[in-house]
């Protein structure tokens, strides 16, 4: 009996008709499994019924930096305006229209990453 880790040595494959893996490749299509390990789940551990982690958009770790940087600036955006107002340094119609601004830009990036 071996005591360390085995190794992968022995390859298997096989081909499908376009009509056989097409149920797969659509299951692949929506997930980040990879094909190898879909299949040795299958295969190995006889798993029929997945729960993946839905593949993100190619950029989606580019549009969560820009969001967090989006984000700061607001927030650094609306305490400014607090302050300033409490101050009385601009007027209660000038605070107003600023939180309004932020709220809409807050609720369209808030759509955005809805949507992705």
């Amino acid at each position: 009996m071996s005591t360390g880790k085995e190794n992968k040595s022995v390859a298997i494959s096989f081909r499908l008709t376009e009509s056989e893996y097409k149920p797969y490749k659509d299951i692949l299509g929506h997930t980040e499994l990879t094909k190898t390990e879909f299949f040795r789940n299958v295969f190995l551990n006889k798993q029929y019924t997945f729960n993946v982690k839905e593949r993100r958009p190619v950029d989606y770790h580019r549009l969560i930096f820009y969001f967090n940087k989006a984000s700061n600036n607001i927030n650094q955006i609306a305490k400014r305006l607090n302050e300033d107002n409490k101050k009385g340094i601009i007027s209660q119609k000038t605070y107003e229209k600023g939180i309004n601004e932020l709220i809409t830009i807050q609720s369209n990036l808030q759509r955005l990453l809805n949507d992705c």
